[in-house]
């Protein structure tokens, strides 16, 4: 299966459904996806990488490997990974 980087706040000790990113990940952990984490800081500062990847500053994003960048909301994303339709 494709490789994607998942783009994730630093808090990846916290696991709980308020870390959004934590729910996108759980999410491809379940679905076998294999992935690369790429930590962007602590806060909601200007995130100048994100921006240039995705257009705006919000985490998580993923990023294929053709240099597309997926970004919604984190219940969305995670349900379009276990739907299936990640790579579709």
């Amino acid at each position: 299966m494709a490789s994607v980087k998942l783009h994730r706040c630093s808090w990846t000790f916290l696991h709980t459904d308020l870390d959004a990113c934590w729910k996108v990940q759980r999410a491809l952990d379940e679905q076998g996806i294999d992935y690369e984490v790429v930590k962007h800081g602590y806060g909601k500062g200007a995130r100048p990488a994100v921006r240039a990847l995705s257009g705006q500053k919000w985490l998580p994003v993923i990023e294929f490997e053709d240099g597309r960048a997926y970004r919604a909301e984190s219940d969305d994303m995670a349900a379009r990974v276990r739907a299936g339709q990640l790579f579709g």
